[in-house]
């Protein structure tokens, strides 16, 4: 039983952290509004649906790890820099309103997601597996991004 529990509070842990700057910068508004939106921008409701699965899949593969006591300080470190990297593309994007600075983070992000997967792969194979589609989506993102950026500058 105590072992479900702490799987869940980690679980919840890993899902608030990555949620904060969603929550800090929900929508954009009339900013965002007023930007020329690349052909294939999903509405911000579908932005946030999308955002909110992956981090389901983030969090379920960080618990994978630790059940398994495969979370090792490598690991840890490259989850914390994903984390930042992830955080800091919507505060560059809506907080700061740095269309290229948030292009180039996601990048980060995309690549750093490469590294978790990579490193991890070796030791769970369904935990790396459920780190892809963040890495699809932030290959997506990126496209996105400098879409914004080429055709708002």
């Amino acid at each position: 039983m105590m072992i479900i529990l702490r799987d869940g509070l980690l679980f919840l842990v890993v899902l608030a952290l990555y949620s904060l700057a969603g929550f800090a910068f929900p929508g954009g508004g009339a900013w965002y509004e007023s930007l020329t939106k690349p052909d294939g921008t999903p509405s911000p409701s579908l932005f946030a649906a999308i955002w909110f699965v992956l981090h389901l899949l983030i969090a379920f593969s960080v618990v994978l790890l630790v059940r398994r006591g495969q979370m090792n300080q490598e690991l840890s470190l490259l989850f914390g820099i994903n984390w930042f990297f992830n955080q800091l593309f919507l505060f560059l994007f809506f907080g700061l309103q740095q269309l290229f600075l948030a292009a180039f983070d996601m990048v980060l992000v995309m690549y750093s997601t490469w590294v978790l997967i990579r490193v991890s792969r070796p030791l769970n194979k369904i935990a790396s597996s459920l780190l892809i589609p963040y890495l699809q989506w932030s290959a997506f993102v990126i496209c996105l991004a400098w879409g914004f950026c080429w055709i708002n500058f």
